[in-house]
């Protein structure tokens, strides 16, 4: 391909941190996607590859491939919108047909869908933004989980136990909000594992710090050790909490270890209130 320099030139120059040579995987990246979709624009290409967090040579052909097929539907190709209705919205008509909604609820839900990742609203269309930073199909179950959400909660029929349990800052950011969104049930069903599997004494802590609002020197006085006791034993069930639930991550996606390290990086600085939400929604 005789425009490969420039590209690599462009990809440098927006991906500063890449090493070594990346030539040879954005040239077999940029020729499978216009093999695949003849009027993706290459530079356009190599923008969206620059714009993810792994880099090239670290991403599958499967990511490769749902970026082109993004490009394509963002540029209006009629066969890329047919085969993304053929082979990617089945997902959202099984996810809706999981939550029991009625047929016109569903519909509706459906129809967002499509507009809120396929319509250009003042930029690119919002699949171009999500698409390479995890699975197509897990983006389309979880938009299509979150907008009948939206649309349920609007019409007062989501009880609380539903709200968010990743209550991260970021919303408006493609990366942050597909990752909240993708790992938000899996989360909440490896941190209940781990949550069960510390012990009693453990568990009992957790709840009198986090639920009942004991303060430390309280609880070092009903446990009759000193208060920086307390504080150890606290950082250490949070350390294996932290641990287990990456593990559990890990195991049920069957995740990069990159991945999950994003989105526990992201649950970390709000994790006291994940606890807190978690450990309470387990006790009612």
């Amino acid at each position: 391909m005789r425009a490969v320099h420039p590209l690599v030139r462009r990809y440098r120059d927006a991906r500063p941190d890449a090493s070594g040579d990346v030539g040879a995987a954005l040239t077999d990246a940029v020729d499978r996607a216009r093999a695949a979709w003849p009027m993706i624009d290459a530079e356009a290409m190599v923008d969206a590859l620059a714009s993810l967090p792994p880099a090239i040579d670290a991403l599958s052909e499967e990511r490769i491939d749902e970026l082109a097929l993004a490009l394509a539907c963002a540029a209006g190709s009629d066969p890329a919108l047919r085969h993304m209705e053929r082979e990617y919205f089945p997902v959202v008509e099984r996810a809706l047909r999981r939550m029991k909604l009625d047929d016109a609820i569903a519909d509706e839900v459906a129809q967002e869908v499509r507009r809120k990742l396929l319509v250009a609203d003042g930029g690119p269309p919002r699949i171009v933004g999500y698409a390479g930073r995890g699975s197509l199909r897990g983006l389309l179950k979880v938009t299509a989980t979150r907008t009948a959400l939206s649309l349920l909660r609007k019409e007062g029929r989501v009880a609380p136990g539903d709200e968010p349990v990743l209550d991260v800052e970021g919303e408006d950011d493609p990366e942050l909000g597909f990752l909240k969104e993708r790992y938000r049930g899996v989360f909440r069903s490896a941190f209940e594992e781990a949550v069960q599997n510390l012990t009693a004494r453990e568990r009992n802590l957790l709840r009198l710090h986090f639920l009942r609002k004991v303060t430390l020197e309280a609880l070092a006085s009903m446990y009759g050790v000193h208060r920086a006791t307390i504080v150890r034993h606290l950082a250490k069930i949070r350390d294996d909490l932290d641990r287990a639930t990456r593990k559990g991550l890990q195991e049920q996606l069957g995740a990069e270890r990159r991945e999950v390290e994003s989105v526990m990086d992201l649950i970390q600085s709000r994790l006291d209130a994940s606890v807190e939400r978690m450990l309470r929604t387990m006790e009612e």
